[in-house]
């Protein structure tokens, strides 16, 4: 099955003939109109079966010629999205990567063409035409799919038409729980205050305590500067106890301990919750700030329910510059990137332990939110995964940014958070001009989590 190939690159060389998913091509001119337009049907047939590889550079029979062909030396991933641009509509954003097949002394490029989205693809316009009138490539308005053989060729039955439209179909289930968030009360402003409140009162202690603990104890990168913020206030909440907190803690649905888990105390000893009074509240308190955790939290959780965590970027942790570098050619430094999807992961793992403590204490009014990015400057947006690639240099040029909003708890169920989850890392995306950051696009990185 198309989605289940593999994300790393070098693992396309190991199919050892073309099929539905595999396509290759030994020598394609890509300097001019028939090679691109055979090249745009490739990849309109390939998007339309539900994803696959391209490999340039190889024989149809597996093997490899004595040397790459002039044609292909330079092919990049802007090239190919360019000819994808001008011949295909809705155009597949293509991945690309070079590769050194096993017993030859030069690399191949190979090309990750992902599944059709809400709309199957098809002819933006015609190839050029042969000296006897026909069409090169692709045509307008044709759907191509891939069939036995294998190749790649027009749609031409409704069974040919049945699993495009089921694919199709799947993927709107997207779009419509991004429209369904919308829908939904979009996060309020937070009114504006004068009054030192539980949530301003614990904010400003855990950041004030993380700077003070991130002098004592070194980091790979200056954690007085770079960290995230998050804190919650249930508005008009009745007090309970630091026990009862635990109690709630200890009962967490498996969904709140995903990626990183908020307001955790399950850590061993000594990093046990311990008690503090912050503006005359009773509140449970952990913080993890040591040489012995690559990752560095602490929390504050009050009896008035309200919360406040900090937490440095998992972007800066030597196991994600091991992982990277240990897979690829591409440098990862410490301290000067932003993975999108990660703080998607973190917001949607936040605001599902607040509907937890607001489930468990019976609470169903407002909540009011929280978020500080600090030690953006500098950052570009970048991913692990080396499928995602960005074209184009998103970088911070602001230092900090924080966001304030209040909510109904109704609003965190996993159905309809998406919109908040949006509305906490688009302020933040929005300072690098990167890719706009939508309910839609948060429900589809949390299914590709």
């Amino acid at each position: 099955m198309p989605n289940e190939l593999p994300p790393n690159f070098a693992q396309a060389l190991e199919f050892p003939n073309e099929d539905l998913d595999v396509e290759f091509k030994r020598s394609l001119p890509l300097n001019d109109s028939i090679g691109k337009a055979k090249l745009a049907k490739e990849i309109c047939a390939l998007a339309n079966h539900g994803g696959g590889w391209i490999v340039l550079g190889r024989e149809d029979d597996g093997s490899y010629p004595a040397a790459l062909p002039e044609e292909l030396a330079g092919v990049d991933q802007d090239q190919i999205n360019q000819i994808a641009a001008a011949y295909l509509q809705p155009s597949p954003h293509c991945t690309v990567s070079t590769q050194q097949p096993d017993g030859t002394d030069f690399r191949v490029p190979v090309i990750w063409v992902p599944a059709c989205g809400t709309s199957p693809v098809c002819g933006k316009k015609n190839g050029p035409d042969d000296d006897r009138g026909r069409t090169q490539g692709i045509a307008k308005g044709v759907h191509y799919i891939r069939k036995a053989g294998p190749v790649s060729a027009p749609i031409e039955s409704p069974d040919e038409w049945q699993d495009v439209i089921r694919r199709c179909v799947l993927s709107d289930k997207t779009s419509l729980l991004g429209a369904l968030s919308t829908m939904i009360e979009q996060p309020r402003p937070a009114p504006e205050t004068d009054e030192q409140n539980v949530l301003d009162a614990n904010f400003e202690h855990m950041i004030e305590r993380w700077k003070e603990e991130a002098q004592e104890h070194p980091y790979a990168v200056d954690l007085t500067d770079s960290f995230v913020a998050y804190g919650f206030q249930l508005v008009g909440a009745e007090p309970i106890t630091t026990d009862q907190l635990k109690e709630c803690l200890r009962h967490r649905p498996n969904d709140t301990r995903r990626t990183h888990v908020f307001f955790d105390e399950g850590y061993n000893s000594p990093y046990r919750p311990f008690v503090i009074e912050v503006a005359e509240h009773d509140g449970l308190e952990v913080h993890v700030n040591t040489a012995d955790f690559d990752h560095r939290a602490i929390w504050r959780l009050s009896e008035c329910l309200s919360g406040a965590e900090v937490i440095s970027y998992w972007e800066d942790t030597e196991w994600i510059k091991s992982a990277v570098e240990g897979r690829s050619s591409r440098p990862w430094e410490k301290g000067q990137h932003i993975w999108i999807a990660q703080q998607i992961a973190y917001a949607n793992s936040f605001l599902s332990t607040v509907k937890h403590i607001a489930n468990y204490f019976n609470f169903t009014g407002d909540v009011r939110i929280r978020v500080l990015f600090s030690g953006l400057s500098g950052r570009n947006l970048k991913s692990p995964n080396n499928r995602v690639y960005y074209s184009m240099d998103y970088r911070a040029h602001q230092n900090t940014k924080q966001v304030d909003f209040v909510l109904s708890v109704a609003d965190l169920a996993a159905e309809t958070r998406s919109s908040a989850i949006a509305s906490i890392i688009q302020p933040m995306n929005k300072l690098t001009q990167g890719p706009e950051i939508t309910a839609e696009s948060v429900v589809r990185a949390l299914e590709d989590s």
